[in-house]
């Protein structure tokens, strides 16, 4: 870390007090000349210093980058592949990469990883979920052309590595609760109002980042006219933040309700399409009841 131009100075006038043929020039004035040249050149040291801070952040950035088979150097790998280009090595085998970037030809656009361990298998496995497509927006890669990233992590991973690189369908978000609003507007202006607070949520939250009860209540909050948002425990269908995940054949495990947080299996969340294997998952508008709010609770009565 380098030190502050104070510090610099005050040393080198240490340094110089301790010279017997310095001393004749000894001034407690900073408008004297030795003291001014001695300011000036703490200036250069200190601007010399905290370059050597900024290179030494980058080489040290740099190298952890580079590190070859830790997770991130396998992440990095994934968002540089090139579908359908042919991967070459150098002749010493430390670097790999294409003859040419094609941008357009780079599919993979957000890369996570986890660690997973068996009873089975004594070394870990490196997982690397995947997905196509811009954030609020993503959507699997294929099966035909996740055959073929496989392969090309299996050209680059290191002997014994056990590596899988995965992409799934969206998980579905399903929040089945009740909206209390003020009732100055109509029951689909508040829908809409919802459905936008929740897709700007989903464009905002990171890939593979947990998917939090609280923070999607807090959503729904952000809706204009909406007073409250409550979980009814006594409502059938019961109500709660709920989440539909799909395993690696396509096909869409039965909703479960979260707690407090959980992680998605695809690393990203939407909205269900109806559709499909999503044909029986309600989306927003559905999960969603409305209660106008009269400022008195299910237990009380208003008397006229």
């Amino acid at each position: 870390m380098s030190r502050t131009i104070k510090e610099i100075y005050s040393e080198a006038i240490k340094e110089r007090n301790k010279r017997m043929e310095l001393s004749e020039f000894s001034n407690d004035s900073k408008m004297s000349i030795m003291n001014g040249m001695t300011w000036a050149f703490a200036a250069v040291i200190y601007a010399f210093e905290t370059i050597l801070d900024v290179f030494a952040i980058d080489i040290s950035t740099t190298i952890n980058n580079r590190v070859n088979g830790t997770p991130v150097y396998y992440a990095n790998a994934l968002l540089s592949y090139q579908k359908g280009d042919i991967l070459t090595v150098r002749e010493d085998g430390l670097a790999f990469g294409y003859n040419t970037i094609d941008e357009s030809k780079r599919i993979i656009t957000r890369v996570s990883y986890s660690e997973s361990s068996s009873d089975v298998n004594l070394d870990n496995k490196l997982i690397l979920k995947v997905a196509t497509g811009t954030k609020g927006n993503l959507s699997a890669i294929s099966p035909e052309d996740l055959v073929m990233i496989n392969a090309y992590i299996n050209q680059i991973k290191f002997a014994g590595t056990r590596i899988e690189v995965t992409s799934h369908n969206g998980d579905v978000l399903i929040p089945r609760v009740s909206v209390y609003y003020d009732g100055a507007v109509m029951e689909s202006e508040i829908y809409d109002a919802i459905e936008e607070k929740l897709n700007e949520y989903i464009m905002n939250i990171e890939f593979d980042a947990g998917v939090y009860v609280s923070k999607v209540i807090e959503a729904i909050k952000k809706a204009e006219h909406v007073t409250d948002v409550y979980i009814d425990t006594s409502a059938v269908p019961e109500q709660g933040i709920f989440l539909a995940c799909y395993d690696s054949d396509g096909f869409i495990a039965q909703s479960k309700k979260i707690a407090r947080m959980t992680h998605t299996s695809s690393g990203y969340i939407r909205q269900s399409t109806g559709k499909g294997e999503e044909q029986e998952l309600p989306g927003f508008r559905q999960s969603i009841k409305l209660i106008i709010d009269s400022g008195c609770d299910t237990n009380c009565q208003q008397t006229g």
